[in-house]
């Protein structure tokens, strides 16, 4: 599972917030469990000394016994002061006192006697307790013999626990933890930022000495992931870039050499029909019709080859306007029929003539020019050429030239608007052609968002379809009106 980029701010907070909190909680719980370790020792240190009292009280008048429980004291750093008390009276004696209690201790128990004979137990003072900082601890022992029933008051005398060793071990702990908490955040920025980026560096000078065959490193943080994306879009873009000039630089070598071969054909055979009207050789008026037409054709061809050329390097600004499209396709076949007429090819008209198209008149005219002279060439003698145009919806009008021809080669067919593409030849007018025609219509409908088509007619023939941009109804209304008048 991929898992979510962090964002630079997202991460600097949640490290601020680690290394304020983490140390913070770190030492305050090693404060409680030292404080919580400090207390434990000291019970168990009481619980050493009731216990041995607890199993030899029987014996606990003993010199021996008493002796041990003060050895056991020494060890266990404590004070004690036993007191027997019996039930009935003879009352209270004092079996074992600390040395480190001293006399005052006994001058205290006397005058707390003292008061509480006169004014009654409630009123006795508290036990005295050793000078220094010790904690009294009460504990009772039940006695049973045979003469009497009572009990032992042992009172317990222990150092507090300390107050500096667990805030040093807080701060101690703290410390480490913070020292850690920063270890680990250098240690994920050098990984997921100051790592990738040095990488990235070094691939974007790759790039800058033209090698575009780079690796971008990989990084938790989004805004690194995005800069290295943006530098692998960037290569990438550069290496479509580079392979579609390649392309383009072949495809121009390869249209230059098309356009140059091409060239000379239609200028040979100028210069025939001129040397042979120089030299009085067969008629003049053929020879001139031809040479006519050979100059038609090298004209039509170095348009053509200027037209690609221009729309290649520069960014046209359209000029659209409504039109009818019965109007539009009148002025294309007009300047089309000497070039029919020669070969008897007829254009037949037939569509809705109130619809109208929202073009620049002149570049759609030229891209028409185009198909129309292309169905020409490749019609066979007298075949007309059929212009249908229709609306298949509100938006568009799509319109259709077909010919009769033999059709376009099937291998050619998804090439045939390339340039330098282009058909056999029906005869020797068709080899004027540099390739050029049909690939200047498909880019002249480009610029007004059109599509242009072209398919093989199950009946014979090739149709070329082209879609317009169809004019508001009103505006049809009046250029159909305007057509009428």
């Amino acid at each position: 599972m991929k898992r979510a980029p962090i964002r630079i701010r997202t991460f600097i907070l949640g490290t601020v917030l680690v290394l304020l909190l983490a140390p913070a909680l770190a030492g305050g719980a090693a404060w409680l469990i030292e404080h919580h370790h400090q207390q434990a020792s000291i019970q168990k240190r009481l619980n050493t000394a009731v216990a041995y009292l607890a199993s030899h009280r029987s014996e606990i008048e003993q010199q021996p016994t008493l002796q041990g429980f003060a050895s056991m004291l020494d060890r266990l750093d404590l004070l004690a002061q036993l007191t027997l008390v019996e039930r009935p009276p003879p009352g209270k004696s004092e079996l074992y006192v600390s040395p480190a209690i001293g006399p005052a201790l006994q001058k205290q128990e006397a005058a707390r006697q003292s008061i509480a004979g006169k004014l009654g137990p409630a009123f006795a003072a508290k036990p005295a307790e050793p000078s220094g900082s010790w904690v009294d601890q009460e504990r009772q022992i039940p006695l049973a013999t045979r003469k009497a029933r009572g009990f032992l008051a042992a009172d317990l005398y222990y150092q507090p626990a300390s107050r500096a060793t667990p805030a040093l071990v807080g701060l101690l702990t703290g410390v480490l933890v913070l020292f850690a908490g920063l270890a680990v955040a250098l240690w994920l920025a050098g990984r997921w930022m100051v790592t990738p980026l040095t990488r990235l560096s070094a691939q974007v000078d790759k790039v800058a000495g033209g090698d575009l065959a780079i690796a971008v490193p990989r990084s938790r943080i989004g805004e690194v992931a995005n800069v290295a994306q943006a530098v692998e879009g960037m290569t990438a873009a550069l290496g479509e870039a580079a392979q579609k000039r390649a392309e383009a630089d072949e495809a121009r070598r390869f249209l230059v050499t098309s356009v140059a071969h091409d060239l000379r054909t239609p200028l040979f055979a100028l210069r025939g029909h001129l040397q042979a009207i120089g030299s009085d050789l067969g008629d003049p008026a053929v020879h001139l019709q031809r040479a006519e037409a050979r100059a038609d054709a090298l004209e039509r061809l170095i348009g053509n080859l200027f037209a690609y050329t221009r729309d290649d390097y520069t960014q046209p600004t359209l000029r659209p306007e409504a039109i009818p499209v019965v109007e539009l396709l009148q002025e294309v076949t007009t300047s089309l029929d000497h070039a029919a007429r020669l070969k008897g090819n007829p254009f037949e008209l037939d569509g809705d003539q109130t619809l109208a198209v929202t073009v620049d008149r002149e570049r759609i005219k030229r891209a028409l020019t185009n198909i129309l002279d292309n169905a020409v060439r490749y019609s066979p003698a007298g075949a007309p050429i059929h212009l249908r145009w229709a609306a298949p919806d509100e938006a568009r009008v799509e319109i259709t030239v077909q010919d009769d021809g033999p059709g376009i080669n099937p291998d050619l067919l998804p090439h045939i608007f390339e340039p330098g593409i282009r058909e056999a030849a029906t005869d020797d007018a068709a080899d004027e052609g540099a390739g050029l025609g049909l690939a200047i219509a498909k880019r002249l409908l480009e610029q007004h968002h059109s599509t242009i088509t072209a398919r093989n007619e199950p009946t014979g023939g090739a149709a070329i379809s082209l879609t317009l941009q169809r004019a508001p109804p009103a505006r049809s209304s009046q250029g159909a009106a305007n057509l009428d008048a």
